[in-house]
């Protein structure tokens, strides 16, 4: 009974630590900065399916308008804007014909705060000529338009 006591005010002090982060991050914001996705465990994408899916996102984050500046992993952000801007990070999840599913988090890139973390599921059609880069690109850059949605929803 008494780890019960103890566990209560600490749910309590992550679910209002998390709602802070998330009010403490407003639209739009200075920079996204977008990790390398991984992949979920024996998922078996090669490399360049990864680096297809990463550079469609690139691409595609500018066109949602939710960030005055898109970097990549190496890229940087002026410390004055860190505290509104947030780093992507993600593990692809899933790679059917007609689905490519990812868990995505958004940190605070200040201080690496959680925002939020939410699954994506985006459509791909198929087709014997799909490639890598295909599909991949495409998965990437429809994924750019879910993680506008989820900051929206913020």
């Amino acid at each position: 009974m008494r780890r019960h006591i103890i566990l209560i005010p600490l749910l309590i002090a992550a679910v209002f630590a998390g709602s802070l982060a998330a009010q403490d991050v407003t639209l739009p914001l200075k920079a996204i900065q977008v990790k390398h996705f991984g992949q979920a465990e024996g998922l078996g994408k090669s490399q360049d399916f990864l680096n297809y899916f990463y550079d469609g996102l690139i691409q595609e984050l500018p066109a949602t308008k939710v960030a005055a500046q898109v970097v990549g992993e190496e890229g940087t952000v002026p410390e004055a804007d860190a505290a509104n801007s947030v780093v992507v990070e993600g593990t692809i999840t899933e790679v059917k014909s007609t689905v490519i599913r990812a868990e995505i988090s958004l940190y605070r890139l200040s201080d690496h705060t959680l925002v939020k973390t939410f699954t994506s599921a985006v459509m791909s059609k198929p087709s014997p000529l799909n490639k890598d880069k295909n599909v991949a690109g495409t998965a990437g850059r429809r994924t750019a338009y879910e993680i506008k949605k989820a900051l929206k929803k913020i």
